[in-house]
């Protein structure tokens, strides 16, 4: 596709951290580049730890600042009953990095919105990717606002559209789905903050997770399989049960007041793409590789591959040989790593021999 003839070198669709990173680097080398978001503005989302680790990263990409931020809460460490039936403390005091961040989620996407356009990128929210063809010498992607539809043209197209993975979906890229757990998220208010830290705590039936969000809310999740999601009218009823039989847990959320509208569900499990990129398209974040929470891959990993991505696209514009070879090395290292790291955590609780959960998170799940 002649440039004459493209509104962007690049579109990228979705314009959560793993599009916004891909944005961010596209820019930084001189690369034309829209995001196509369908939200108006940032909405509440489950994911909020940026751990300790990170922090070169967010250097990197010239973002540090904005988790500096005071809504963005410090993080000290993490709290597990994992294994064994004690509370075990973790220290981030003893890391080379030191704290991490408990990020108030909505706020800290606005600010990435905020910094995109302010360093080159072009964010159109409330616009809607309905569909996406690819020609002999570029990508045409249809866009609609609710008042208009339009076609924009590139010359490469990126999919940040998170675990639905809609554009690979509309060029026939068939997403492997490792497992099937899911996530019951819930919020809720207390008038006790709890700690900066991150409370972890496994039962026979999946394992919670419960982190402070903002002064007095607090953010739990519920991991199980897919198969063992209770009906809609017994959800309720099925929390309370697996809350009950936490030992740890039960305490920590004994004073917290949970708003039953807040309650929702989503897939965690891990998924991939076996190759992350073809002829004029690249995934990033989810759309890419997904991953499990209990690995705090999560935001990093959607910031990181982002990151990669945007330089081997720009690499790969300015005819530099194996670029995009180069980032599906990186994504393809990162899993593996993810996957060992993942297994071995999940070995280490051995309480619920014959459990439908902790069966199905042995090692042969992951081969």
């Amino acid at each position: 596709m002649n440039a004459n003839n493209i509104d962007y070198q690049v579109i990228i669709i979705g314009g959560g951290p793993a599009g916004i990173a891909t944005s961010l680097s596209l820019s930084a080398r001189g690369i034309s580049n829209c995001i196509i978001e369908a939200q108006h503005s940032p909405s509440n989302k489950s994911g909020e730890a940026i751990p300790p680790n990170a922090k070169p990263l967010l250097k990197k990409m010239g973002i540090f600042h904005l988790v500096e931020n005071p809504r963005h809460i410090p993080y000290y460490g993490n709290k597990s009953c994992w294994g064994t039936e004690e509370l075990v403390q973790e220290e981030f005091i003893k890391s080379v990095y030191g704290h991490g961040y408990l990020l108030s989620r909505r706020y800290f996407e606005c600010q990435l919105w905020e910094h995109t356009e302010m360093y080159g990128g072009t964010l159109l929210s409330g616009s809607k990717c309905k569909k996406v063809i690819q020609t002999l010498d570029g990508i045409e992607v249809k866009i609609d606002n609710g008042k208009e539809s339009r076609i924009l043209k590139s010359s490469y197209i990126v999919d940040a559209s998170g675990r639905k993975s809609s554009v690979c979906n509309q060029l026939g890229i068939t997403k492997h789905t490792v497992d099937t757990q899911f996530a019951i998220a819930c919020t809720g208010y207390t008038s006790k903050p709890l700690g900066h830290q991150i409370y972890i705590e496994t039962t026979e039936k999946g394992w919670w997770y419960v982190a402070p969000q903002g002064k007095n809310e607090v953010i739990s999740l519920f991991f199980t399989l897919k198969e063992l999601l209770p009906s809609k009218d017994r959800m309720k009823c099925f929390l309370s049960d697996t809350l009950a039989s936490s030992l740890h847990t039960s305490q920590l959320l004994k004073n917290v007041h949970f708003d039953d509208n807040s309650i929702h569900i989503m897939p965690t499990g891990t998924s991939r793409l076996t190759i992350p990129y073809g002829k004029g398209w690249v995934a990033v974040g989810d759309a890419a590789f997904s991953y499990d929470p209990l690995s705090s891959y999560g935001i990093t990993s959607a910031l990181a591959s982002g990151y990669y991505a945007g330089h081997a696209i720009a690499s790969e514009l300015d005819n530099t040989p194996n670029a995009m070879q180069a980032y599906h090395y990186i994504m393809e290292e990162a899993y593996q790593a993810y996957v060992e790291k993942l297994i071995t955590q999940y070995e280490l609780e051995k309480r619920w021999e014959g459990s439908i959960y902790w069966t199905h998170r042995l090692r042969g799940t992951y081969a």
